[in-house]
Order: C-alpha cells, then sequence, then structure tokens
C-alpha cells in the first residue's frame, strides 16, 4: 500500500466523520486509514467503529490522553503504508489529493522522504 494517512483525534465526534469521508472518497484508493484516539470522552469512538465495520482499510486505536504528537507518534508506528500522510480531525482532504500526490512521487521516482503541506 502506498499511504497510511494519519489523524489523531480527541473530543472530534462532531467533526470526524468529516475528515473519514475526505479519505474514503479519494480517488486514488491505496491507501489506509489509521485513527488515533486520544483519550476521547465523547461518541468519537462510536462514529470511528461505525465506519471501521465498513471499510477494513480504516484502523482505530484508543490510547489513554498523551496529547496529539503522541497520538500521531503511535498512527506512524502502526502504519504499513510507504509514504505517511497527517490529517486533522477537524480538516479534510480534497478529493483528489492522493492522487496528485501520487503523480509527484512517481515523477521523482519514488524518494525515501515526500513533504507537501499543502
Amino acid at each position: 500500500m502506498l499511504f497510511s494517512i494519519v489523524i489523531p483525534t480527541y473530543n472530534r465526534a462532531d467533526f470526524i466523520g468529516q475528515a473519514i469521508d475526505s479519505v474514503i472518497n479519494q480517488t486514488y484508493d491505496d491507501w489506509e486509514l489509521i485513527i488515533v484516539d486520544d483519550g476521547s470522552s465523547d461518541n468519537t469512538k462510536e462514529i470511528v467503529l461505525n465506519y471501521v465495520s465498513k471499510d477494513t482499510r480504516i484502523k482505530y486505536f484508543y490510547q489513554d490522553n498523551a496529547e496529539r504528537s503522541a497520538a500521531r507518534n503511535r498512527g506512524v508506528k502502526m502504519s504499513k503504508g510507504e509514504y505517511v500522510c497527517f490529517v486533522d480531525s477537524d480538516n479534510f482532504l480534497k478529493k483528489n489529493r492522493l492522487s496528485e500526490l501520487y503523480e509527484v512521487i512517481r515523477l521523482h521516482k519514488y524518494p525515501s522522504i515526500f513533504y507537501s503541506s499543502i
């Protein structure tokens, strides 16, 4: 798999669905989505598990609150993709974002490291 998308989240039940949908609706589909719940006390878990039950590319991990960086780091450790992308749980990806990234990576002959902030 080419992309591992990591979403750290904490009490984002109102937004997490939009972030997940933006990954599911990508025009490029060679990805896994890793959601690391950093100790949410709202119904974030239930929302995410609903998605997990419908798409095997989505993985959910819960941890006691250790802050966003710890959640991102755990997501990286759990990832299996060649490239890791980060998305905040209150944000989303444009529908063709992974396709665009794939084209740049392919054009540059699959570099070891690639950074894009857009």
